[in-house]
């Protein structure tokens, strides 16, 4: 046998431009390749999580939307369905209805009544001093008040036809701190009456 040739076939071959080792196969679930959007087991279950959470808080953030947004409707009705009183009213307003029951109307209007004073308390500290009692003190601080918004005293203003009508707090509405009386022009005879008592005596 040719020695030079045996010499030849234990030389490794030469290497050639281009040769790459095989790579070795990429392990399940690793590829390099993976199409877009691609998860793997592990994030979908995160994502899946997370989609559920998100879920859930869009769920109780609508129901507390809910609950507000219905307590607040109840609020608003009960508060429109608290009647208005005299203490709703200003000075020089007219109002239809009952002094506990009222709605507020131009004076030029038909009105039950015209307030043209409010008493303050004298001692707010005080005990209640009774209705009849307090309905006195009330009544002597609109006779006196009378002139100054009409323009005449009581009698003038009983001949035009305009009573003087104290409107004073109950016990509770004094303990709960209404304690202010209020001074209303009212028709003589009942009913209605149109146009303001203001300066009118003085004409």
């Amino acid at each position: 046998m040719d020695p030079t040739f045996e010499a030849a076939r234990s030389e490794p071959p030469p290497p050639s431009l281009g040769y790459r080792a095989a790579a070795m196969p990429p392990a399940p679930g690793t590829s390099a390749d993976l199409p877009p959007g691609f998860l793997t087991e592990d994030r979908k279950v995160a994502k899946a999580k997370r989609d559920r959470r998100k879920h859930w808080f869009m769920i109780t953030l609508g129901v507390l939307l809910v609950i507000v947004a219905v307590a607040a409707t109840l609020i608003i009705q009960e508060l429109q369905s608290r009647p208005d009183t005299i203490a709703s009213v200003d000075v020089g307003e007219c109002f239809q209805g009952e002094p506990t029951d009222l709605s507020v109307v131009d004076c030029d209007q038909p009105h039950h009544g015209e307030l043209f004073f409010t008493a303050p308390p004298g001692d707010a500290a005080a005990a209640y001093p009774g209705t009849d009692a307090l309905r006195d003190l009330v009544g002597q601080a609109c006779v006196a008040q009378l002139p100054t918004y009409y323009g005449g005293a009581a009698e003038a203003a009983a001949a035009d036809g305009i009573e003087v009508q104290p409107v004073v707090p109950s016990e509770d509405q004094w303990n709960d701190g209404t304690q202010d009386g209020f001074c209303v022009a009212v028709p003589a005879e009942g009913g209605t009456s149109t146009g303001s008592i203001k300066g009118k005596g003085a004409a």
